[in-house]
């Protein structure tokens, strides 16, 4: 009997971890004529967050918002959006799409190789530039070569799962190999400990930055250069149809259109506009 124990709790436990969420499929609504998007999300000011009023808001929401005018527009079909969940770790967000069939997931993730291996993505709905943060009273450096030097003896932390990982790491390779660094479960977590500690910094995208400015949260950015902007993307599972539907929304056109100016604007402010593409 125990050679059939641990193989049957493992695919209990799966089971069970991949029915937490579940959507229509694209076909089934194609088929029937309408059907629900069900979207899990972790949370992102500006890009995708709950109201004071208690509906969603962000550029994220009223892009779902299109998508819903694009699919009764081109193909007849109703589609009905329901957000079923809000995952409060990144990692955990992660897994939860990549197990979760036709379910969107959505927030700031970047479009990555390696991601692609497991997940689907959809066209990037926005390109983002990464900052390097600090709590505002920390001295402020103009270039990675400082970081060594202006904080020495403070500490990097970086949310667990996501690129700036890969961004800490060559930093810390190239300019300051006795660099600590610590990780969070979430961008919240990061800035919390930012607006606390004088002696960390950490690298988060612009986005994220544009939820510090607007809460007026005691952390800076630093004007130093990060590399090239990295694309963000609505993720499904390998399994999800849904994204056949996605390309023919989010093209080019799109994101070069008078309404995708305004998503924009009315988000995340038109001083962002020209920052955030």
């Amino acid at each position: 009997m125990k050679k059939f124990f641990i193989p049957i709790l493992t695919l209990i436990v799966s089971f069970s971890f991949a029915q937490k969420y579940q959507g229509d499929s694209w076909n089934k609504i194609k088929t029937s004529g309408s059907g629900t998007l069900a979207v899990v999300y972790y949370e992102q000011p500006g890009l995708i967050q709950k109201g004071k009023d208690g509906k969603m808001e962000g550029v994220c929401v009223d892009m779902l918002s299109d998508l819903q005018k694009f699919a009764e527009t081109k193909h007849g079909k109703k589609i009905t959006i329901q957000y079923v969940g809000q995952e409060p770790e990144f990692s955990g967000f992660l897994k939860e799409i990549q197990h979760s069939g036709n379910v969107l997931g959505v927030t700031n993730t970047s479009i990555t190789e390696e991601r692609k291996k497991i997940l689907q993505f959809s066209p990037p709905f926005m390109s983002t530039q990464l900052v390097l943060l600090t709590n505002k009273n920390t001295p402020n450096i103009k270039s990675l070569k400082e970081l060594s030097t202006v904080y020495s003896g403070f500490t990097a932390q970086v949310i667990t799962g996501s690129t700036h990982v890969k961004y800490i790491e060559e930093i810390k390779k190239q300019y300051y190999p006795q660099l600590t660094v610590t990780y969070a479960p979430s961008s919240e977590s990061v800035i919390k400990n930012l607006s606390a500690n004088q002696r960390v910094f950490s690298i988060l995208d612009f986005t994220e930055y544009i939820g510090v400015v607007r809460k007026k949260i005691p952390v800076k950015r630093q004007e130093v250069e990060l590399g090239n902007p990295e694309q963000l993307g609505f993720i499904m599972s390998k399994q999800s149809d849904w994204g056949p539907l996605f390309k023919e929304f989010l093209t080019e056109d799109y994101r070069k259109s008078v309404r995708y100016k305004e998503i924009i604007a009315e988000n995340l402010g038109s001083s962002f506009l020209s920052l955030v593409r």
